[in-house]
């Protein structure tokens, strides 16, 4: 099985002296393209319009739809080292080699790297057969002194890793520190990887302040020993769970209750830091595997503890009230990171190896649309290990099925020396070498992410096609003050063998400000306008008092009625069914000429088709907008062709089978709003 796994990888590992052309050759990216304009003269320019073909979707990207996390500022891409720096980091070669596909310019272009602060195990324990996860810790035991002394050394493997990964991202470089366990002998059960019971708190009482005085410790050699800047330190890592249990194969975590415990380790971790004089290191809290644990542990925290915290940090393994939880973070006005996620997932139809990339990516549409976060940071990167001889008397896991599933984007092969690449890592790519730190997120749906560059007024639009039909796309920017002529193209599709890695395509010309492009079956592309101007848009809100909603009955008859629709809150919905309605009588006659709505959270292809109409007298109706492609998470603008003066608003879907869900169509719909617009 060895030696058929490494033949189907041929062709598919990256070397910084060259390989085989093809699909692992790096200098395949697209990036020696020349993206400052178009070779092509204007007068030989073909223009599509999207009334001259037909059109399968219309993505509407919006300046409305721009995050405001951050003060509107992206922080970047990234990935946790452990656990597979610290199994690949004793070969120079190798660290350099993840150093420059991982982190580079030429290669994915993450900037964020999150270092973690092993525990390190009882020597006498011998239950970590994980090749990859036994991370040693920074205290070790001195038979001479007869006590815990500091081993700078200790995790030298892993350090060797963040050093390159550093240089190699550059000045967009963010070191976060974390920790899955305390040190061994500050536990409890005496072991990094969990208690003896998983629902009980694992850090010894005494020990709390100790604990975190390792953290800043560590913190501090890094920082002022190292010379590598740290922002942040994660002192617990799926706190409130019972995943982590004594004798585990891995050490990854350590139950702390929600509440009192939590915030008691967050206040000593900040305190501790003020002792080391690092006030440019904040604390970050609780990296919980469920949103729905997250919000809960956030409103847990002491006052103190919020107040100590610089930074809420969830991931999205269990997304349930992801919605609700980008909604506080609005709300408390707190900075927040998806700051770990992955999966053996695949998405698309008949995808073959594209399967994997396009759950990642849409993963990734679905976090940032719902949690609108500063930063997205995927758990490994390497996930898998080749080895003949395995790693300390232990066997590694072996080559993955490209063709199935799998956690990481990429597999290091110890035999070689080298690292097999998949089209889960290019696909990354497509977001991450292109929308870049400093970068504005916009939300726009449709299975897209767009982001706009204030450096150089580029727009940077990412789309997928779970579908193994080609689909053509009108991309509408009729918001934005000015949009360029030109737009250049990557994409990533098909098989390492024989697909596409970050291929460049003819550029695209603008029909104005908007333009059309083929977007092939099972693919991920990226766009990037060239010569974008923001817009301000000035929308007046206006008053829905004196409405009043009717509709069909709700899925079971439950209590997700129809007036939820204007009780504003987009958490709340309508859970209407086949052949759903729903009508709001505003009491007057108001004139507007946009249409807010904001889908069920979670289900947001369910209105992909709904349609809006306005009525004077409730009986004789206009049709006013139709929904023509999922929508993003949270409030959507519908601008109108024109203003209108109506009194009554009804909301409908067609009959029959979405094209977007593949289910009957049914009339889920959190919010309706309405504006009168200016510019």
């Amino acid at each position: 099985m060895r030696i058929i796994s490494l033949a189907l990888c041929a062709g598919m590992t990256f070397s910084l002296v060259g390989c085989a052309s093809g699909a692992g050759d790096s200098k395949s990216s697209g990036t020696d393209k020349d993206l400052s304009a178009s070779n092509v003269p204007k007068e030989e320019r073909v223009i599509v319009k999207p009334e001259d073909v037909s059109i399968d979707l219309t993505i509407s990207i919006s300046p409305l739809n721009a995050s405001k996390m951050n003060s509107g500022k992206f922080e970047g891409w990234g990935t946790s080292l452990c656990w597979w720096a610290n199994r690949v980091g004793y070969s120079d070669k190798l660290a350099q080699k993840t150093a420059d596909l991982f982190f580079s310019e030429d290669g994915l272009g993450l900037n964020i790297m999150r270092y973690n602060i092993g525990g390190g195990d009882d020597p006498s324990h011998n239950h970590i057969t994980r090749t990859d996860s036994d991370v040693p810790g920074w205290l070790v035991w001195n038979e001479k002194k007869g006590e815990y002394v500091y081993d700078y050394k200790a995790d030298k493997d892993q350090l060797n890793v963040l050093k390159r990964a550093v240089k190699a991202a550059g000045d967009d470089a963010i070191v976060e520190v974390f920790s899955n366990s305390p040190p061994y002998f500050m536990t409890k059960s005496g072991c990094s990887s969990g208690g003896r019971d998983g629902n009980v708190n694992n850090l010894k009482d005494d020990c709390y302040e100790d604990f975190a005085e390792y953290l800043a410790h560590v913190t501090d050699y890094i920082q002022n020993e190292m010379g590598i800047k740290v922002a942040s330190v994660a002192p617990m890592n799926e706190p409130n769970t019972n995943f982590w249990w004594y004798g585990s194969n891995k050490q990854e975590g350590c139950h702390f209750d929600a509440g009192e415990s939590q915030s008691k380790i967050i206040e000593l971790t900040y305190e501790a830091l003020k002792k080391y004089d690092l006030p440019n290191v904040i604390v970050s809290a609780s990296d919980e595997t469920s949103t729905e644990l997250q919000i809960n542990e956030y409103l847990s925290y002491s006052d103190k503890a919020k107040a100590a915290i610089g930074r809420i940090n969830t991931h999205t393994y269990n997304p349930s009230r992801i919605g609700e939880l980008g909604q506080l973070a609005k709300d408390e006005g707190f900075n927040m990171w998806m700051s770990e996620v992955d999966g053996n997932g695949t998405a698309g139809t008949n995808a073959g190896e594209m399967g994997a990339a396009l759950w990642l990516s849409e993963k990734i549409i679905g976090d940032i649309n719902a949690l609108s976060p500063s930063a997205w940071v995927l758990w490994q990167v390497i996930d898998k290990h080749i080895c003949e001889e395995g790693y300390k008397g232990r066997q590694d896991s072996g080559m993955i099925d490209i063709t199935q599933g799998f956690w990481g984007t990429a597999v290091a092969d110890h035999d070689n020396c080298d690292v097999v690449l998949t089209q889960k890592y290019y696909a990354f790519g497509q977001f991450t070498k292109y929308i870049r730190p400093g970068s504005t997120i916009i939300h726009c749906g449709g299975d897209s992410l767009a982001a706009y560059n204030p450096k150089d007024k580029s727009l940077s639009i990412v789309v997928i096609n779970k579908s193994d039909k080609d689909k053509k796309a009108n991309i509408s920017l009729s918001q934005f003050d000015s949009v360029g002529d030109t737009v250049h193209a990557t994409r990533t599709s098909g098989s390492m063998e024989n697909g596409e890695h970050w291929s460049p395509l003819d550029d695209i010309y603008t029909y104005g400000k908007g333009f059309v492009a083929d977007i092939k079956g099972n693919s991920v592309t990226t766009f990037v306008v060239e010569n974008v101007e923001m817009s301000e848009i000035k929308l007046n809100k206006l008053s829905m008092d004196k409405a009043a909603v009717t509709g069909s009955a709700p899925w079971n008859n439950g209590s997700d009625t129809a007036d939820n629709v204007i009780d504003g809150n987009t958490q709340t919905f309508f859970d209407g069914v086949q052949n759903g309605w729903l009508e709001i009588d505003l009491g007057e006659t108001l004139t507007f000429d946009v249409i807010a709505y904001a889908p069920r959270t979670g289900f947001e292809g369910r209105m992909a088709g709904g349609r809006f109409y306005g009525s004077k007298d409730g009986k004789k109706w206009t049709e006013l907008y139709t929904i023509t492609a999922s929508p993003s998470s949270g409030i959507n603008y519908g601008f109108l062709d024109k203003e209108y003066s109506f009194r009554y608003i009804r909301y409908d879907v067609p009959e029959g089978k979405s094209n977007v869900t593949n289910e009957n169509y049914l009339c889920n719909i959190a919010e309706v709003e309405i504006y009168s617009s200016e510019k």
